[in-house]
C-alpha cells in the first residue's frame, strides 16, 4: 500500500504541474494535448488504485478514463479545431502573470483546507486530495479567464478531472453506473458545445464565446 500511495501522490503533483502549464500556452492544440496528458495521468491513478485494492470496479474507472476522458473528448475538440483558423487564445481577460498568480494562490489554499481533512474510507494519498480541490480551482480560472469556447471546455474537463480524482480518492470510485453516466454526460456536454462553437465560427469566423450575445433576439 505504501508504494501505491507514494506513486498516487507522485502522479497528483504530476497532474497539478500540468494544470499550471496549461495556463501559460496560448496555443490551442496544445492545450488539447496537455488535456491528454492529463486524463492519461488520471487513467493512471485509477488503475494503481485498483491494483492496490483489488477493486474490479476501478479497473473499469481507468479505462473508461482513458477512452473517454484521452481519447474521445480530445478527438472531438481536435475536429473543432481543425475548422477554424485561429488556434490561439489571443486575448485572455487577465494577462497570464496574474492568472498564474491566481491560480497559485488557489492551489494554497486548497492545501490549507483539503490537506486537513481525514476521510475514514479514502486512499491514503497525502496530496491527492489537495490537487483534486485545486484542479477544480484551475479550471474554474481557465473557465473565467479565457474567451475561446475550446479553452473554456480544456478548463469544465479540467473541474472534472478534479472531481473525478476527489471521488476515486474519497470513495474509491463511485459505483460502475454511475460512473458510466458522468462519463457520457462529460461526452455529451462537449459535443455539444463543439458544435455550438463550430456554428459561433461559421457566421462571427471566430470562437469567442462573446459573440453568443449577438445571438440575442
Amino acid at each position: 500500500m505504501t508504494g501505491a500511495t507514494e506513486i498516487v501522490d507522485g502522479l497528483a503533483i504530476a497532474l497539478l504541474a500540468i494544470a499550471l502549464f496549461s495556463l501559460t500556452l496560448r496555443g490551442l492544440v496544445a492545450g488539447v494535448w496537455l488535456l491528454v496528458v492529463q486524463s492519461a495521468l488520471l487513467a493512471l491513478v485509477a488503475a494503481t488504485i485498483a491494483l492496490s485494492s483489488g477493486a474490479a470496479h476501478m479497473w473499469a474507472a481507468a479505462l473508461l478514463t482513458l477512452a473517454v476522458r484521452a481519447i474521445a473528448v480530445p478527438a472531438v475538440l481536435f475536429v473543432v479545431l481543425r475548422a477554424v483558423s485561429l488556434k490561439r487564445e489571443t486575448r485572455p481577460l487577465v494577462s497570464t502573470r496574474y492568472t498564474i498568480i491566481l491560480a497559485v494562490a488557489l492551489t494554497l489554499v486548497a492545501f490549507f483546507t483539503a490537506g486537513r481533512l481525514e476521510l475514514a474510507d479514502a486512499f491514503p494519498a497525502r496530496n491527492a486530495l489537495p490537487v483534486s480541490l485545486a484542479l477544480t480551482f484551475i479550471g474554474l480560472l481557465l473557465m473565467a479567464t479565457r474567451r475561446k469556447a475550446v479553452s473554456q471546455l480544456i478548463g469544465l474537463i479540467t473541474i472534472e478531472n478534479g472531481i473525478f480524482l476527489a471521488g476515486l480518492i474519497a470513495t474509491l470510485g463511485l459505483p460502475f453506473f454511475v460512473e458510466i453516466g458522468i462519463f457520457f454526460d462529460l461526452l455529451v456536454a462537449v459535443a455539444v458545445t463543439a458544435v455550438l462553437t463550430l456554428r459561433i465560427n461559421e457566421h462571427f469566423d471566430t470562437m469567442n464565446t462573446d459573440e453568443l450575445r449577438k445571438l440575442r433576439g
